[in-house]
């Protein structure tokens, strides 16, 4: 359970095509989703799992040094905002050997895993009940739910598919029929393209959804499960070159991944 982030093979994952239509393959997984039952009631706990990596890049002597730092966070939450919080810290990914030693040489304490364990407050952190003033409750028609994404989201499709990823890491646990009208309005927004299957991390059968590059170069895109609607994943690419980065388009910028959800009667169980 907290072993660090997978790292074998690439760092970011690699999609194969397919020529599916987006609207009626989209379309078709929300119908099947939106038949699926939710789970029983399982306690006053919202447990999520994820995993995720990070590019941070440093400029030392003039010379731009790069590593993904890889994360493990366990989230307990109550419907006040308060459980529990576990960050695990694990030793970094480095773009090169010569950033290995520039970032060694700065920081010993990259070689260590660092781990916070601690309480969470009420109203510690913001939701997107915060966060969306006047746009909450999320509408589970898709017509509505469009028009609520769209106005959080200035009608870009990156930003709309950030504001997606954040509905799901906010609730932890989607209910079916608004997973399936997510899925209905993704079908319909201009500017999204199909990724294609890949497997994540987890070793788990996904398709992704990418919005088209913006003016930096960045490539977003959502990672769902087919069967269920679930956001499985999400990363961040850079598909042109960036003159402070030590990094070789496609390169990985971020990649986070849920691994686990569900609800728990207290702090110390999972699902």
């Amino acid at each position: 359970m907290f072993d660090p982030p997978p790292r074998d093979g690439e760092l970011m994952l690699s999609f194969e095509r397919f020529d599916f239509d987006r609207v009626e393959f989209m379309t078709g997984i929300s119908e099947s989703v939106a038949q699926l039952h939710d789970p029983p009631f399982g306690g006053p706990y919202i447990y999520t799992r994820d995993i995720g990596l990070n590019l941070t890049t440093r400029v030392i002597g003039g010379v731009a040094a790069s590593a993904w730092f890889p994360t493990t966070i366990e989230r307990w939450r109550s419907s006040d905002g308060s459980g529990r919080l576990v960050r695990r810290e694990y030793p970094p990914e480095f773009s090169s050997t010569g950033a290995a030693g520039m970032w060694g040489e700065a920081d010993a304490a990259l070689h260590d895993v660092q781990v916070i364990d601690r309480p969470v407050r009420a109203g510690e952190y913001s939701t997107l009940r915060d966060v969306w003033e006047g746009v909450m409750p999320l509408s589970h028609n898709p017509e509505s739910l469009s028009r609520q994404l769209m106005s959080v989201s200035g009608g870009s499709a990156q930003a709309l598919l950030g504001a997606v990823r954040d509905i799901y890491y906010d609730l932890g646990v989607v209910e079916a029929s608004l997973r399936a009208a997510i899925l209905r309005v993704l079908a319909g927004v201009e500017g999204l393209s199909l990724a294609g299957i890949a497997s994540d991390k987890s070793g788990r059968e996904v398709f992704g959804v990418s919005a088209q590059t913006d003016g930096q170069g960045v490539q977003f895109t959502l990672i769902l499960d087919p069967a269920t609607g679930e956001l499985n994943a999400h990363q961040e690419v850079l598909v042109k070159r960036a003159e402070k980065l030590d990094l070789e388009p496609p390169g990985l910028l971020s990649y986070g991944e849920r691994q686990a959800w569900g609800r728990t009667w207290d702090t110390g169980s999972r699902p």
